[in-house]
């Protein structure tokens, strides 16, 4: 299975970026706020002398993934990521097929998120229709500008991220896309085998150079 033009990993990377970048300005609502409060505390981490201390990073990896995973649907993902055949699987299907695809993206952007280097994020625009809204940036890198959208949902008093659009392409349609072809070639099952081999292929390294095990 390719990977997904690296969508994900910028996103992982750029969600590390925004608190560094300008303040979000006075009409942001709450999509905004939602996005900016995660990636406080995702700053927080980073940022905290305790967890950069030799034998901590594995235990810091395991917070930036458990306060990510707070803001993103993963399991919206997962379901729009195939779109229809969703709907053909059993629930247990769906459930491994979520899980697989969550460790899928974790492993493939937490890396970057740990390696931060200072891009500057400029918030755009807000457009909100009381459930569904979308959060315009600019990310600045230094040697390019990027665009960067975050589409949530509203979950009870909450907002989650269900996709990321980067440059504009979408995480979620690109990985449709891939997954329809797998599995008009191939089948459900080889998607899934494929998703669950990939997902731990990709661990990434902790930073000191040790690997995290594989499968967890």
């Amino acid at each position: 299975m390719r990977e997904g033009f690296g969508a994900v990993v910028l996103a992982g990377a750029l969600l590390a970026g925004e608190a560094f970048g300008v303040a979000a300005p006075a009409w942001a609502g709450a999509p905004t706020e939602a996005v900016r409060k995660t990636i406080d505390e995702v700053i927080g981490i980073l940022d905290d002398p305790a967890w950069k201390k030799s034998g901590k990073k594995e235990e810091r990896r395991k917070l930036l993934e458990q306060t990510i995973s707070r803001r993103f649907n993963y399991p919206e993902m997962a379901k729009r990521t195939l779109g229809a055949e969703w709907g053909k699987r059993t629930s247990e299907e769906q459930k491994e097929f979520s899980a697989n695809f969550q460790t899928l993206l974790t492993n493939t952007y937490i890396g970057r998120i740990e390696a931060y280097a200072g891009e500057k994020v400029q918030y755009l625009k807000e457009l909100n229709d009381g459930e569904f809204a979308e959060v315009y940036t600019h990310v600045d890198t230094g040697k390019s500008v990027i665009d960067i959208s975050y589409r949530l949902q509203k979950n009870s008093e909450d907002w989650n991220v269900y996709d990321v659009v980067v440059e504009g392409t979408s995480l979620v349609q690109n990985y449709r896309e891939q997954f329809k072809r797998i599995i008009r070639k191939e089948s459900f099952a080889d998607l899934s085998k494929q998703l669950r081999e990939k997902s731990t292929k990709i661990r990434a390294p902790v930073p000191d150079g040790s690997e995290t095990a594989k499968g967890r």
